[in-house]
């Protein structure tokens, strides 16, 4: 299940952008990068743990204590996040732009459950919330979600889930489900930006929101969410 803090998402590239040092006492470097592998948020330490594939091999674990000062008031303020770079073999199956204009739903190949090496980092209830999501009880791990995640990105954290509900029921060819779960990722990504206390932050997780439903709407083949054309509904 991930889990987001701020601007960060798993598999994304990431770019230090000032000096820092985290509570553990790890230093990073303004022109640092990687691939953000890990993120998870321990609720009753108040810690966040990130895993950064570095570029040359490697990794770098951070820590930061919430109860302590932090090197940055938001995550944004040291990281700029980059392209997705899914770990080889889970890659996300991206349409031909026509199909696009044709509102066609992408139908990825069958594959094998996607691996998830950051899995065991998940604090535990993210990992009852996965139970609950694969035995089809939705509305019963977004509710785990939202009573054990108590800032805005247990919103995140639940359109992240639709998401990959959406990629299921793509691969299986049902449409409508799949429509309902981009509507449902969609709407909580958008529950996420409105969640900002300060109109500098709303802007930012607005254009986090916008980015998130694009990515969806190329995956997907269409937005199911905008009205189609004339000349289809003309047909």
């Amino acid at each position: 299940m991930a889990t987001t803090i701020d601007n960060l998402r798993i598999d994304h590239r990431v770019t230090v952008i000032r000096d820092f040092t985290d509570s553990a006492g790890v230093a990073m470097r303004a022109g640092d990068s990687g691939i953000m592998r890990e993120i998870s948020f321990d609720q009753i330490k108040l810690q966040a743990h990130l895993g950064i594939e570095r570029e040359g091999g490697g990794k770098v674990a951070l820590m930061f204590q919430y109860k302590i000062r932090q090197p940055a008031r938001s995550m944004r303020e040291i990281f700029e996040v980059g392209d997705y770079v899914p770990v080889p073999g889970t890659e996300r199956v991206w349409p031909n732009p026509d199909a696009r204009k044709e509102r066609k739903m992408i139908v990825p190949p069958q594959a094998k459950a996607a691996a998830e090496p950051h899995r065991a980092q998940w604090p535990g209830w993210a990992h009852e919330a996965k139970k609950l999501e694969d035995a089809g009880e939705v509305a019963a791990a977004e509710e785990m979600i939202k009573k054990s995640v108590d800032h805005i990105g247990g919103a995140a954290s639940i359109a992240e889930m639709h998401a990959r509900r959406m990629r299921a029921f793509q691969r299986a060819g049902d449409e409508p489900r799949a429509v309902e779960a981009f509507k449902k990722a969609v709407g909580w990504m958008n529950s996420y930006a409105a969640s900002a206390t300060s109109g500098g932050e709303g802007a930012a997780l607005s254009r986090e929101a916008d980015d998130f439903r694009e990515a969806l709407a190329r995956e997907f083949g269409y937005d199911p969410t905008e009205p189609p054309p004339p000349s289809i509904i003309a047909t």
